[in-house]
C-alpha cells in the first residue's frame, strides 16, 4: 500500500509566528511559539497516501487517467482552464496528506478553555507541519522524474487552482484510499481532519523543470500569502 510515513517535521518559532502574517517577532511570542511546537510534536502524525496514474489524454478542460486495476478503466479530472499545466505530463502523482485529528482537537480544547494565544499558535504550528508533508511528496515526485529523466509541473489541487472547483475533490479522492490514513471527504467536499490536503503533480518529458512548480501566480492571495513559493529557476 503506497503510504508515506515517518515524514520529518522540523519547525522553528519564527516561521510559526510568520505563518499568520506576524512581522514583529517579540521574544515573548517566540517563546510561546516554541512551546506550541513542543506540544505539536506530541500531537501530529504526518502521513500521506499516494498513487501514480498514467495520462490517457487531455480533451478540453479534462484529463483522462488510465487506471491499472487489472481491467481497462479510465477516470476523468475536470481541471478547468488551467488544464494546460498538465499537458507536459505522461503520469501524475495523486496524493492526500494529513497530520491527523489530535492537534485540531487540542486547539479546540485550548480555545474553549480561554487560552486563545496558545490555541492560535498551536494551530499555526499545525499549518506549517502540514507543509512538511507537501515537501515530502514533492521530493517523491522529483525522485521519480529524475529516474525517468523527465521534468515536473506544478503541484495543483481542487479549490486552490483557479477554475478547478472544490467539488473536484470528489474525483481526486475517489481514486485514493483515504480511509487508510484516517481521512474522509465530507458532504461539502472538505477533507477531514481539516489539517489535510490533496495534490496532483504531473511528470513527463514535456516539462523543462527538474523541480515541482508552484501555482502561487494563479492565486488571488499571491501578494499576501506567507507560503508563496516561486518556481525554481
Amino acid at each position: 500500500m503506497p503510504i508515506l510515513k515517518d515524514i520529518p517535521v522540523a519547525l522553528n518559532a519564527e516561521e510559526v509566528v510568520a505563518s499568520r502574517g506576524k512581522r514583529r517577532l517579540q521574544p515573548g511570542l517566540l517563546r510561546d511559539a516554541e512551546e506550541a511546537i513542543a506540544l505539536g510534536e506530541t500531537l501530529w502524525e504526518p502521513v500521506a497516501y499516494y498513487d501514480w496514474f498514467e495520462i490517457g489524454g487531455i480533451e478540453g478542460e479534462e484529463v483522462q487517467l488510465v487506471i491499472s486495476n487489472g481491467a481497462s478503466a479510465e477516470a476523468v479530472l475536470r481541471v478547468g482552464p488551467k488544464v494546460d499545466l498538465l499537458t507536459g505530463a505522461h503520469r501524475v502523482l495523486m496524493a492526500v496528506g494529513t497530520i491527523g485529528p489530535a492537534l485540531e482537537d487540542k486547539v479546540n480544547e485550548l480555545q474553549q478553555g480561554g487560552e486563545i494565544l496558545a490555541s492560535y499558535l498551536l494551530d499555526s504550528a499545525g499549518v506549517v507541519a502540514l507543509g512538511a508533508i507537501g515537501e515530502a511528496l514533492r521530493c517523491l515526485a522529483e525522485e521519480a522524474a529524475h529516474e525517468m529523466d523527465w521534468g515536473l509541473g506544478a503541484a495543483i489541487s481542487p479549490g486552490s487552482l483557479v477554475g478547478w472547483s472544490l467539488q473536484g475533490q470528489r474525483q481526486v479522492c475517489g481514486l485514493l484510499s483515504l480511509e487508510s490514513i484516517g481521512v474522509r471527504l465530507n458532504d461539502y467536499c472538505v477533507l477531514e481532519p481539516h489539517k489535510s490536503f490533496s495534490a496532483v503533480i504531473g511528470i513527463g518529458p514535456g516539462y523543462d523543470s527538474k523541480h515541482v512548480g508552484s501555482i502561487c501566480k494563479f492565486c488571488a492571495l499571491q501578494d499576501t500569502c506567507w507560503r508563496r513559493r516561486e518556481d525554481p529557476s
